[in-house]
């Protein structure tokens, strides 16, 4: 097992979990320790992520599941699969959602919106409500919301995503407050720039219209965004907070917001 929070005998349930922060956030749960269901609506992908994760051995300690996180049957049906894999639920990773085509807010395609709250917002607390139930009382409950550096740093074009964020910080708080008698804690990482699938494609894409490296183009981003740390994250990172958040490290920690974002954003106080 990899050095850092021990996850031993936890069971976790990652929404988006094919690809991307999803999928590097189900490893460092499984790198720890874990036994990990991942959900995906493609079962493909779902099918393939889990053998990749699985590479190494330990194929019993994975399970895909199909899932689609706008419909609430869905939801419903895929925590009670869990629940019933390892007869104990201890970790929840709400994932999932859109990556919006940059737009200013004044030409935002009103369904495109709508359909981002549907799928990241609204399938959050759908996934929490499934979860909470099932949910361990003991100390190991532990629900983590991925949001976005958009919900607190101004960036150029991403009000639609901000927003969706933006409600996710809300309906973390209000969660971790409600959860709290239940011995079940709330929490969400904000991730920055992040090296995923997604966006090496698209840099790879950018940099070919301006003529450009893909490297070039994320540097360009990193000082036009003023990022502190001066590079963008590897999924490994985004992966061992959110495992820190889930771990009894993390056992007085609830309601809060970790910025995984190299200082993106620039909070005084």
């Amino acid at each position: 097992m990899a050095a850092g929070w021990n996850l031993e005998g936890r069971t976790a349930f990652v929404t988006g979990g094919s690809r991307g922060l999803g999928y590097a956030i189900a490893q460092a749960l499984l790198e720890r320790g874990a036994k990990v269901a991942i959900a995906a609506r493609d079962e493909a992908a779902v099918k393939a992520a889990a053998g990749r994760l699985t590479a190494g051995g330990r194929a019993e300690d994975v399970l895909p599941v199909v899932a689609d996180v706008t419909d609430a049957e869905s939801v419903n049906s895929a925590l009670a699969t869990v629940h019933a894999w390892q007869g104990s639920l201890d970790i929840v990773v709400n994932n999932a959602g859109p990556q919006l085509a940059p737009s200013p807010l004044d030409k935002a395609d009103e369904q495109i919106v709508a359909g981002a709250f549907d799928t990241k917002l609204i399938g959050f607390l759908r996934v929490a409500q499934a979860a909470l139930p099932f949910l361990s009382r003991t100390g190991s409950g532990s629900i983590v919301n991925v949001v976005g550096a958009t919900a607190h740093a101004v960036i150029p074009n991403t009000g639609p995503t901000a927003i969706v964020n933006a409600g996710v910080v809300a309906l973390t708080s209000y969660l971790a407050t409600e959860a709290a008698s239940s011995n079940i804690r709330v929490n969400a990482i904000s991730p920055g720039m992040t090296k995923t699938e997604g966006w090496l494609t698209k840099t790879e894409a950018m940099g070919a219209q301006q003529g450009k490296s893909a490297e070039e183009v994320r540097a360009g981003m990193v000082q036009g965004l003023g990022i502190r740390l001066n590079r963008w994250a590897e999924p490994t990172e985004i992966g061992a907070a959110a495992a820190f958040l889930a771990s009894d490290d993390a056992s007085y920690v609830t309601g809060q917001v970790l910025r995984v974002d190299g200082g993106l954003s620039k909070p005084v106080a």
